[in-house]
This record gives C-alpha cells, sequence and structure tokens, in this order.
C-alpha cells in the first residue's frame, strides 16, 4: 500500500466509523488488491482498491464473496464517470 494511500485509507475508514477495524482493513486492501489483478497504485487505482476495501469490511464480504455472490450492489458507471 502506497504511503499517501496508507494516510488517506485511515481517514476514510476514522470518518466511516471503521478505525478500530483497520486490521481488517489492511488485509481487505490486500485481498482487493489481488481482486484487481495487482494493479500499478497511482491515485485512482490505489483509491479504487481503498474504496473496495472500506466497502469490504463495512459489509462484511470476503473476497470470494465479491467473486461468487450476485446479490452485491456496485456503482454503474455512469455515476463513475
Amino acid at each position: 500500500m502506497p504511503g499517501g494511500q496508507f494516510t488517506n485509507l485511515k481517514e476514510q475508514a476514522r470518518a466511516l466509523g471503521l478505525a478500530p477495524r483497520w486490521p481488517e482493513i489492511a488485509k481487505a486492501y490486500r485481498d482487493a488488491n489481488e481482486l484487481f489483478g495487482d494493479i500499478i497504485k497511482v491515485t485512482p487505482s490505489s483509491k479504487a482498491i481503498g474504496d473496495m476495501a472500506l466497502m469490504m469490511v463495512s459489509n462484511g464480504l470476503t473476497a470470494q464473496d465479491v467473486l461468487v455472490r450476485q446479490d452485491i450492489a456496485f456503482p454503474s458507471l455512469e455515476m463513475m464517470v
């Protein structure tokens, strides 16, 4: 996890009330990174991985859940543009 991402992700976790769950978030970041194919970490990609990690922890999802569950709502691409 890049240093800037570490700082930003910790602040996002705090703002969401997830700071006490930092060890879970760090593991979810690693898992989300693998789900995304261990892509190069630059601001957009590291942010996407961090957001995914926070979503996974806040919703109690594992990497396996993300791969197999059909009932997970992801934002539409139109919302991301």
